[in-house]
């Protein structure tokens, strides 16, 4: 019987169809189990887990070569180190030991459920024009072909956001959609008396230009609107 720090071996590694039934399992001090993964690489060298594992165990990212006398101080060393701090500051989580509230474990089913649900609702998107894009066959599908995320997916179908990703989305198929126009927040709205003081006094002290900014902001004008006139 080993005192002290000690590590789980398998004795048939789980890559080369190994269990984790204790029949398959060996207790090693550290340094054993450093010699273990290197006698394995001997053993197959052709195995990528295993030459990965042995590396993992035996170069430090300093690429400073390890030995295992120098492994096994340091395992100890960070066990010792993790005890200590647990018994000072409790579980990282602090849920160590306890058991979720039946409200919660309702929160989490129904989030579990809702997921299930998003993968199995198609999407339609269309382009900003209105034409047929592309078909999906859930709102994870639709979120990952688009580089967002699930929710802006659902809130775009749903008809709060008007596009997402320059797409319009549906639940339901059209053949095209009306081209998508982008909304004026201030349409409908009136000024306010001071808010449009404060814009007369803010016009009425604005530097002025001197001619040659004038006539480079016309000429910088007369380019934008030729750009957009091409499109």
């Amino acid at each position: 019987m080993l005192d002290g720090y000690v590590e789980r071996h398998h004795i048939i590694p789980k890559c080369l169809g190994g269990s984790d039934e204790p029949d398959n399992i060996a207790i090693l001090t550290p340094e054993e189990h450093f010699l273990a993964h290197q006698l394995l690489v001997k053993m197959y060298p052709n195995s990528p887990p295993l030459v990965n594992a042995a590396v993992i165990m035996t170069t430090h990212h300093t690429n400073v070569r390890a030995n295992n006398k120098l492994f096994g101080w340091l395992r100890r060393r960070a066990s010792d180190a993790r005890k200590q701090w647990l018994d000072e500051n409790g579980h990282p989580r602090g849920f160590l030991g306890k058991k979720h509230h039946p409200d919660d474990i309702e929160k989490i089913t129904k989030g579990i459920k809702q997921t299930a649900t998003e993968k199995r609702i198609e999407v339609y998107a269309y382009n900003l024009d209105g034409t047929f894009y592309k078909k999906y066959n859930s709102i994870v599908e639709c979120a990952a072909d688009l580089k967002t995320n699930a929710s802006n997916v659902k809130y775009t179908a749903e008809g709060n956001f008007g596009h997402c990703k320059k797409k319009q989305l549906r639940y339901e198929f059209f053949e095209s959609l009306p081209p998508y126009k982008k909304p004026n927040p201030l349409k409908g709205k009136k000024k306010s008396e001071e808010h449009i003081k404060n814009m007369k006094i803010s016009f009425k002290n604005r530097p002025k230009r001197t001619p040659e900014q004038n006539a480079a902001h016309s000429l910088k004008m007369k380019e934008y609107h030729a750009r957009n006139k091409n499109k």
